[in-house]
C-alpha cells in the first residue's frame, strides 16, 4: 500500500531537475525541458555520495513539484478529519517518505532521454499539460508521460505526473485513503504506519 507505484521512470527523468526561476523560460514546454536536459547532467555525476544525493533529491523536489498541494490532495476527504496537527505531521512525513524511498533512484540511471512533443492549454488559465516521451529516437514505443504544469505568480510548479495515462497523485490518494478507511478512518493510522515504512527505508539504505 505504500508504493506511488511505476515510477522508475518519473524518478529518474523529473525529480532530478534543477528549477529556476519560470521566467527564464518562454513557456511550461521550455520549463519541462530545461528541466529534463539538467537531469541528465546531474543523473551523470556519479562521485555525489549518498548523502549528497539525498539532500539534492528533497531540494529538487521542494523546487520542482508543488508537494503540499499534492500531499493534502492524496489524503482525500479525509484531510477535512485531520487535526492540524495530524495534518502539518503527515505533509513532513510525505516529503520524507519520498525522499527516502527515491532518492536511490538516482543511482539506477540507464541513459533515458526524453522529448517534448507538445503543450496542451486546460480549462485553467493556470495550468497546461506537457506531453513528453521517453527515449523517443530508440523505442519504436516510447512511454508516454504527461506532466501537469501550473504557472503561479510566474513560478513553475508541477501538480501531477501522468505516465501512460495513468495519474500519480490519483494513485497515491487511492491507496493512502483506502488504507485510512481500512483503519477507522483515522488520518493517525496512515501516519503511524507512514513513519515506520519510512524508518525502515532509511535503515535499508545505511
Amino acid at each position: 500500500m505504500m508504493r506511488l507505484g511505476g515510477l522508475s521512470i518519473l524518478f529518474t527523468v523529473l525529480f532530478t531537475f534543477s528549477v529556476q526561476a519560470s521566467t527564464t523560460y518562454d513557456d511550461s514546454g521550455a520549463f519541462v525541458k530545461a528541466l529534463g536536459d539538467r537531469a541528465i547532467n546531474l543523473l551523470t555525476q556519479s562521485q555525489v555520495s549518498d548523502e549528497e544525493q539525498e539532500t539534492r533529491f528533497r531540494l529538487l523536489l521542494r523546487e520542482g513539484f508543488a508537494v503540499d498541494k499534492i500531499g493534502r490532495f492524496v489524503l482525500g476527504k479525509y484531510r477535512r478529519k485531520a487535526t492540524s496537527e495530524e495534518l502539518d505531521e503527515f505533509l513532513k512525513l510525505f516529503e520524507d517518505y519520498i525522499v527516502s524511498l527515491y532518492s536511490s533512484a538516482f543511482r539506477n540511471y540507464s541513459g533515458e532521454t526524453f522529448a517534448v512533443s507538445r503543450v496542451v492549454k486546460t480549462r485553467s488559465a493556470r495550468d497546461t499539460m506537457v506531453v513528453t516521451h521517453i527515449n523517443p529516437e530508440t523505442d519504436p514505443n516510447p512511454t508516454k508521460v504527461v506532466f501537469q504544469v501550473r504557472n503561479s505568480k510566474d513560478v513553475y510548479k508541477i501538480l501531477d505526473v501522468k505516465i501512460q495515462g495513468v495519474s500519480m497523485i490519483v494513485t497515491q490518494r487511492d491507496e493512502f485513503t483506502g488504507f485510512i478507511r481500512n483503519n477507522g478512518g483515522k488520518v493517525g493510522a496512515l501516519i503511524t504506519a507512514l513513519r515506520k515504512k519510512t524508518e525502515a527505508l532509511k535503515t535499508r539504505a545505511k
